[in-house]
């Protein structure tokens, strides 16, 4: 194909740009290189023709979620690789403590509005009910849902009363 016309005013120039299009159907990584699923749309602005965000295809979870350009770290031909790590897919998740005993798995993610905040979790083991765990409470979350020092879960069994 023969180097088209370039009209610019500030732009760059076509060589220095992603084709979007190229774009459908490839991955989209979490900061820590989870793949969280692959781009079925890309949006932008009508009124300023800025790029929005992006639908995925959710790969962990069924449901697709639309992530907005402000979580985007890098942008390539190959992937859009993401500056966080996508709290509401740490359902499932082991629940470990500071002594690093595992308490349960998450079975609820409790979010903020729209953005990537969560209010707690909820979270159960083989023989305990469901109890919620406030954000504040957990010190990080990779792999697994670590707690802070200072948390002690009191677990409610299955056959205790509710009192």
């Amino acid at each position: 194909m023969k180097e088209p016309h370039s009209i610019l005013k500030a732009e760059r120039s076509l060589k220095k740009t992603i084709n979007l299009k190229k774009l459908i159907g490839k991955r989209v990584l979490s900061k820590g290189g989870t793949i969280i699923g692959k781009i079925l749309e890309i949006r932008i602005s009508p009124i300023n023709l800025n790029l929005e965000g992006i639908l995925v295809r959710g790969s962990i979870i069924k449901k697709s979620m639309y992530i907005g350009r402000s979580y985007f770290s890098r942008l390539s031909d190959e992937a859009v690789i993401l500056n966080i790590e996508v709290f509401i897919l740490i359902k499932n998740k082991q629940v470990i403590d500071s002594k690093g005993r595992v308490i349960g798995r998450v079975k609820e993610v409790v979010m903020k509005g729209t953005r990537n905040n969560f209010k707690g979790v909820y979270v159960r083991s083989l023989f305990s009910r469901k109890f919620f765990i406030p954000e504040s409470e957990i010190e990080y979350v990779t792999k697994s849902v670590v707690l802070k020092t200072k948390y002690h879960a009191t677990k409610k069994y299955f056959w205790q009363s509710n009192k």
